[in-house]
């Protein structure tokens, strides 16, 4: 099987029907779609049964959020490739899939493009070192499901960071190919659980982390940007000051050498 869309939801009777429309419709047939329920109490589940799919899989069970349901349908994913849909998004057009996969050849573990939504210009186009502060949506990501056999699966101590965390850790890592397609995936709906979040702790891990393991690959001005908001993220006196030690020392060198 070519690919397994991954739908977390809870009482998503709302708008469900449009985001499985959307999916069902593609021109490229070659998938399952598993929809991870966390036990909705609403019509979401006779919703998803009206449609008739033999490709639409069902698991309701308790979750610990949408992190913990994503994880869960990795395990059960049978697809070479994973994409991640929130029940209140969309796909574009009917020859999304078509399009991506003309692409996604097997030189690349993952390839991504955008989505249609009123996010930052800061999160949009190809991912690079001096913007890797600002996460590209799960909606517009497709994963090998060997990525994650890599990498591990969402981390759940992230309620709102798990994904960018996540996405760091396969762009980051040297054996993982990606591409960044430039193409209109979905629509990415804001005002979501994450859109309406601050994951303060997944940036008390991020700039220690690029810090420790990734210092030096970041551009001159990146490596100086990011111990900055080190020194503002920590509570340890032995940080700080290791933090202002490597701050003059990344300065006196830009001064005389760039």
């Amino acid at each position: 099987m070519k690919l397994s869309i991954i739908i977390p939801t809870f009482n998503s009777e709302r708008l469900i029907k449009r985001c499985l429309e959307s999916i069902i419709g593609q021109t490229m047939g070659d998938f399952e779609v598993l929809i991870m329920d966390g036990v909705s109490s609403d019509k979401t589940l006779a919703l998803i049964a009206e449609l008739n799919d033999s490709r639409i899989k069902v698991f309701s069970e308790p979750d610990g959020g949408i992190y913990d349901a994503m994880n869960k349908g990795i395990e059960k994913a049978q697809g070479e490739w994973l994409y991640f849909i929130g029940s209140d998004d969309y796909l574009l057009n009917n020859n999304v899939l078509t399009e991506v996969f003309s692409q996604a050849t097997d030189k690349f573990d993952v390839v991504y493009g955008e989505v249609e939504s009123n996010l930052s210009e800061k999160n949009r186009g190809e991912w690079t070192l001096e913007t890797l502060e600002y996460n590209r949506c799960h909606q517009a990501i497709f994963y090998k499901k060997s990525v994650f056999d890599e990498i591990g699966s969402y981390p759940l101590k992230h309620k709102v960071g798990a994904d960018h965390d996540l996405n760091l850790k396969w762009f980051l890592n040297s054996h993982i190919k990606n591409r960044y397609l430039g193409l209109q995936i979905a629509h990415f709906t804001c005002g979501g659980y994450s859109s309406n979040q601050c994951d303060d702790g997944f940036f008390n891990d991020f700039y220690p982390d690029m810090i420790e393991n990734h210092f030096k690959i970041l551009p001159i001005h990146i490596k100086i940007k990011y111990v900055e908001k080190a020194i503002l993220h920590t509570n340890s006196k032995y940080q700080l000051l290791k933090y202002k030690i490597l701050l003059y020392g990344v300065r006196i060198y830009k001064k005389l050498f760039c």
